[in-house]
């Protein structure tokens, strides 16, 4: 039983990656700011390091959660962060 829902929830999140996927294909280099990004999708919309990018969100920058060992950035985030 448990094992079922492990698999279904595996399929669900590799729907999802797909998904996202297809619509950063859709839409191209747009930061969607609904979407969740990690530090290297942020670098790389940024045009800058990941270094750099980890740099901003630790000084607070950039507003970002940390999920366990990694940052999870807003797109609205980065557009504040590219606006302002």
């Amino acid at each position: 039983m448990i094992w079922t829902a492990v698999i279904k929830g595996s399929a669900l999140v590799t729907f999802v990656q797909g998904a996202m996927v297809l619509v950063d294909k859709i839409f191209g280099e747009e930061i969607l700011p609904h979407r969740i990004y990690s530090s290297a999708e942020a670098s790389q919309l940024l045009g800058m390091d990941r270094l750099e990018v980890l740099g901003l969100i630790r000084s607070g920058t950039i507003k970002a959660k940390k999920v366990g060992d990694n940052y999870r950035i807003l797109g609205s985030n980065l557009v504040d962060y590219m606006n302002r």
